[in-house]
């Protein structure tokens, strides 16, 4: 029964919906916010992450400060 739900997230108690085609299941996903002065001084890895939701229906991305809490 876990596995139905797996791939549906909330952040701050409210649960992920696509803002494009409302669809609520996601891959879950991460991505590097590079800022100039840090990449000029080769210290990418220094930089903040966010976390990103994937639609599985239409494959729209939403992006996030705070990593998105999985539904069980």
């Amino acid at each position: 029964m876990n596995a139905v739900n797996s791939d549906e997230y909330q952040i701050d108690g409210v649960k992920a919906k696509c803002i494009h085609c409302g669809h609520s299941h996601f891959e879950l996903g991460s991505a590097q916010l590079n800022t100039a002065g840090m990449t000029f001084l080769n210290l990418d890895w220094a930089n903040d992450s966010a976390s990103l939701l994937s639609c599985k229906s239409c494959s729209f991305i939403m992006w996030f400060a705070k990593e998105p809490k999985r539904l069980i």
